[in-house]
């Protein structure tokens, strides 16, 4: 293989492990912004669920008292019968008790009601209220995680770029441009084999006066279709077959 596809190749192994290493630490970020929004989302939970079952033993606490007010209207009225002296009169009591009744069934109705969704209420936001602590803690968890693994691959990709310009610097310029120019406007490998009479990179049929040009190894030499720096595949060794003994006679 031509040296200087050699280096190159090099220099390529360097660039694709360096944007691996980039794009998987890019994509980090968006993994933890999930993850915080989560616990947000369980903590508007847990708020959500302590702010329902207030509205609830609120209400309750309005309808006792509505209760207590229908009560005291039933023992008033009930109390003022005895002091009437007409049949009007009478009647007109007996109808503000039998409505503050009526208003009183109804409201018990409404507190036995308002009994079981605070109940469930609580329930509820004791549960989330027990889970929310864990939640969390193993939620942030996985972001340390995350932040350390990030560290870790930046690290790891500027590593891979300084051992890049080590050995870029032993490229010839117009070798070395050439090369950042391809990388630079096919956004994948600049230098890849021709294999079966085709170049990997376009998948397009090549010369036989390119394929001799290459198997001279004398220059670099480039697609004909997609302009890509070309070289030989290695083929592998053909086992030699050992011959088998002739049998005895």
């Amino acid at each position: 293989m031509n040296e200087s596809i050699a280096q190159l190749l090099k220099v390529q192994e360097q660039d694709s492990e360096y944007d691996r290493l980039r794009a998987e630490s890019a994509a980090i970020p968006k993994k933890v912004t999930a993850l915080k929004n989560e616990i947000q989302a369980n903590k508007t939970a847990l708020e959500t669920a302590k702010k329902d079952l207030l509205q609830f033993q609120l209400t309750k606490k309005q309808k006792d008292l509505d209760l207590e007010t229908r009560e005291g209207a039933i023992r008033k009225h009930t109390g003022e019968l005895n002091a009437v002296k007409t049949n009007e009169a009478y009647r007109a009591l007996m109808g503000e008790i039998d409505k503050a009744k009526q208003e009183k069934s109804v409201l018990e109705d409404e507190v036995l009601v308002l009994m079981e969704q605070i109940d469930q209420a609580n329930k509820l936001w004791k549960d989330k209220e027990a889970g929310a602590k864990s939640i969390e803690s193993g939620l942030q968890k996985q972001i340390s995680d995350l932040e350390a693994q990030q560290q870790q691959l930046d690290a790891a990709a500027q590593e891979k770029l300084s051992g890049r310009e080590a050995i870029v610097a032993g490229l010839s310029k117009p070798l070395r441009d050439s090369y950042e120019r391809l990388r630079q406007n096919k956004r994948a490998n600049a230098v890849v084999p021709v294999r079966k009479g085709q170049c990997t990179g376009c998948h397009m049929s090549v010369s036989q006066n390119l394929i001799n040009e290459l198997t001279r190894g004398q220059k670099l030499i480039t697609c004909e279709s997609c302009a890509r720096i070309v070289y030989l595949e290695a083929q592998p060794e053909k086992a030699v077959a050992t011959p088998t003994p002739a049998p005895n006679t």
